[in-house]
């Protein structure tokens, strides 16, 4: 039952990560989209985008940290 719970847990910017991949996908079939739906989910993207570099720059501990 742990070993299920643990697969199944994901972190927050790996299920991040995971959106960004799968809108860039959608975004690459414009032709399935309004013009409405792409400015929709350009709009999600790029907000994901931001919060992903503002949650990894928080948390990296490389060189460079400041």
């Amino acid at each position: 039952m742990t070993n299920y719970t643990t697969m199944t847990m994901a972190t927050p910017t790996n299920r991040s990560k995971r959106l960004m991949k799968m809108l860039e996908r959608l975004i690459k079939q414009d032709h399935l989209y309004t013009d409405e739906q792409l400015k929709d989910m350009k709009a999600q993207l790029r907000i994901l985008k931001e919060e992903l570099t503002r949650i990894e720059s928080k948390t990296s501990k490389g060189f460079g940290k400041k």
